[in-house]
């Protein structure tokens, strides 16, 4: 696993202008989406039913703009690796091959469709659902900063306590196995032209076969990643304070 983490953060040595530039384009196309609604949100803000219009042509464009965009992301990072010459806008080639973009397109949806699948599956082994439902909803509708009302709670089983034990690091395990899945999948649709099927079944196969090497690459990742934000949180803190003496504003 720290063998791959270490492969990874070679790669953008190679040839960090390609890399880098593909996946700020990559990041900005994928943040025009979230704009659009951030604005006719405020637009509409007095019709829901306009706002939920929104969400819904907001999903569907990032379901269609964005799978292309991501399949070319992969052949971006597969040229720089292999030292095959790259360029940062080589990620919008997705769109311009018809059937690359569908077959990207298709493997995204049933990649989703699985993970309904899979949730589905989970919440219905859940011990106790109803009552774990119940104060998420809850907390949920809480207004922010004040304490959800939790009087009249449905009685949790204690008989459940020692399954949703179990049922918590199960379900943990396999939303980071799908999660993998979903990059292998991916990566066999770019880079390999396989169909979206045999993507996805290929992915599960791979995810499977190299699950140990995979939750461990995933744990270094986290911790790692802890560190890291802990040092920018710190550094962003600091800097606050050395401008707040500068101005208030």
């Amino acid at each position: 696993p720290f063998g791959w983490l270490m492969k990874a953060i070679d790669v953008g040595r190679r040839n960090p202008r390609a890399l880098f530039g593909g996946f700020a384009i990559l990041l900005l196309v994928g943040m025009v989406p979230t704009a659009m609604q951030m604005a006719m949100e405020a637009a509409f803000a007095g019709s829901p039913s306009l706002v939920w219009t929104v969400y819904a042509v907001v999903l569907v464009a990032s379901l269609v703009a964005m799978p292309p965009l991501t399949g070319a992301a992969m052949r971006l990072l597969h040229a720089c690796e292999s030292g095959q010459p790259a360029a940062a806008t080589d990620v919008l080639d997705g769109y311009r091959d018809a059937s690359f973009a569908v077959r990207m397109v298709l493997t995204s949806l049933l990649l989703l469709l699985v993970y309904a699948v899979i949730v589905a599956v989970l919440y219905a082994l859940m011990p106790g659902k109803e009552v774990i439902v119940e104060v998420m909803s809850r907390a949920f509708s809480a207004p922010p900063g004040g304490q959800p009302d939790m009087t009249g709670l449905p009685e949790f089983d204690p008989a459940d306590a020692p399954w949703l034990l179990l049922w918590l690091p199960g379900a943990m395990l396999v939303l980071m196995v799908t999660a993998h899945v979903q990059f292998l999948a991916i990566s066999h649709a770019s880079l390999g032209g396989h169909s979206p099927l045999a993507s996805v079944a290929a992915g599960f196969a791979a995810s499977l076969k190299n699950v140990f090497p995979l939750l461990a690459f995933t744990l270094a990742m986290c911790a790692i990643g802890f560190v890291v934000i802990l040092l920018l949180a710190v550094v962003a803190a600091l800097l606050g304070v050395v401008l707040a003496m500068v101005s208030p504003v």
